[in-house]
């Protein structure tokens, strides 16, 4: 039944993607992040979906007289420049395969470049953003639960599979969301913005009420991965979320009854794990990393501009050994283990600085939004979101110190959004600015007046009963 429920939802978003390609932009997120399709046992678990969708939005944009011309931002630039370094890493790279692994790296920075041609006004922005984090947050909800119904006796794990599958991957991408999950929470709790819907009207309080929910159940979820990355991305976010929270004594006394009163404990096996990092020279699977970090090092420093290359774990052991400092008794898992040193080895110094160069900038471009958009233009929900992400992109640099995940799509998602939510906080009027000009403007004779204000194209047409409907002071009584 989900085959084919899946199956009818493909087919039936083709065309609409075709005829207009923005939706495509959401759909190939929902299928990249969710995975949707290992969520089913039939035909659908091998369907090409994001494959489906991608194509169909290519063709769209080609098609579509609905897009903007590709902003040249210190961010797309970058990303540019990414493109061509790991071309030529991949050029050099000690394996045969490594062209393979750009080509799948292409797809991702395929559909970021397009994004922000395709995506922009407010309502196309918070769709994507609503898409983007309810697609991670769909496994903090059901994580959350879980983690619960079993006392937090078993670790929670993403779709198997999927980039997702394993603790650490399924933790990080929860980071990255849950402040996503409170800004939705807060948009609609304090109806932020209006949607156009007289249900989302009247039901806002109570939407934001299950964004809250769910914000809990994936902090809780978070928490069950037990994995040392997530705990130590968990930690680092946590701040920045109380300190963005209302009502902060509230959640203090609850957090004092419940271990006092009711005797809330942290689970034994959550407490072994954070222990580790204290002893972890005692623990093998630190150890495994701190020899694989050696191991990039090394090849950094002998190859500092071309790295080693795309998948050069793909060699063999006796090859990647003689990088390595040192040698121990376990069974040899041939990972980099961290953004930052997988970067290192595949691409030298020159390709860390790069994408380090890119994640800065959209860092800056982040907290920017966050500090003028309520100021200079009153729009909340820029401000909100854009501190969202910039905390979730703190969380995906702690936590990424123990996890390869450099090439994740929902790291480029971010970088995409900071370009479009940036485009909009510059394009929107200066309210303040506006209402003064418009009180000191006197037309001259030959001028015509001014026309009034209202929304920008495209995100809103006015129909033609809403012209009918607009003031004529000319036919007023003398």
């Amino acid at each position: 039944m989900r085959d084919l429920l899946l199956f009818v939802i493909v087919v039936g978003l083709v065309p609409i993607i075709l005829m207009r390609p923005w939706i495509g932009i959401l759909a190939w997120f929902w299928s990249g992040l969710m995975t949707p399709h290992l969520l089913t046992w039939g035909f659908m678990k091998t369907f090409p979906i994001a494959v489906f969708f991608g194509g169909a939005t290519l063709a769209g944009l080609v098609m579509t007289k609905d897009r903007r011309a590709m902003p040249l931002t210190r961010e797309m630039i970058m990303m540019w420049v990414l493109v061509a370094y790991t071309a030529m890493t991949s050029y050099f790279a000690v394996y045969h395969g490594a062209w393979g692994f750009w080509q799948h790296l292409m797809k991702i920075l395929v559909i970021t470049f397009i994004t922000p041609m395709l995506v922009y006004g407010q309502r196309r922005i918070i769709l994507l953003l609503l898409v983007i984090t309810l697609s991670i947050a769909f496994y903090g909800f059901k994580g959350g639960l879980f983690a619960i119904s079993t006392g937090g006796s078993h670790m929670v794990l993403g779709p198997e599979g999927s980039y997702l599958s394993g603790n650490t991957y399924i933790g990080i991408a929860m980071i990255m969301v849950l402040p996503l999950v409170l800004a939705s929470a807060r948009m609609f709790y304090y109806r932020w913005e209006d949607f156009g819907s007289d249900l989302i009207r009247r039901f806002s309080n109570k939407i934001g009420l299950l964004f809250y929910g769910v914000f809990w159940l994936t902090a809780v979820a978070i928490l069950v991965t037990y994995s040392r990355g997530a705990l130590l991305g968990f930690l680092a976010i946590a701040p920045f979320l109380f300190i963005r929270m209302r009502r902060k004594w509230l959640m203090i006394v609850l957090a004092v009854v419940g271990v006092t009163v009711i005797g809330v404990t942290v689970p034994d096996r959550l407490m072994a794990k954070w222990g580790t990092i204290e002893t972890f020279e005692e623990d093998t699977s630190a150890m495994q990393r701190v020899q694989a970090w050696g191991v990039s090092w090394n090849m950094a420093m002998e190859r500092p501009i071309r790295g080693m290359g795309f998948r050069f774990t793909y060699m063999d052991y006796d090859w990647w050994i003689t990088y390595a400092n040192f040698e121990g008794s376990w069974e040899h898992v041939l990972s980099p283990h961290s953004i930052y040193f997988s970067l290192l080895g595949q691409h030298g110094f020159g390709g860390l600085a790069v994408f380090m160069t890119l994640v800065g900038f959209t860092f800056l471009t982040l907290n920017r939004i966050r500090r003028k958009a309520v100021r200079e233009t009153g729009q909340r929900w820029l401000s909100e979101y854009g501190w969202a992400i910039q905390v979730g992109l703190i969380g995906y640099l702690v936590a990424g110190t123990f996890l390869d995940v450099a090439y994740f799509s929902l790291l480029y998602a971010f970088v995409a959004l900071a370009i479009i939510m940036r485009r909009e906080l510059e394009e929107a009027p200066r309210a303040i600015e506006e209402t003064e000009a418009e009180e000191h403007w006197v037309p001259k004779p030959e001028q015509k007046p001014r026309p009034a204000k209202g929304p920008r194209f495209p995100d809103f047409v006015p129909k033609p009963e809403d012209l009918l409907n607009q003031p004529r002071p000319w036919l007023k009584k003398q």
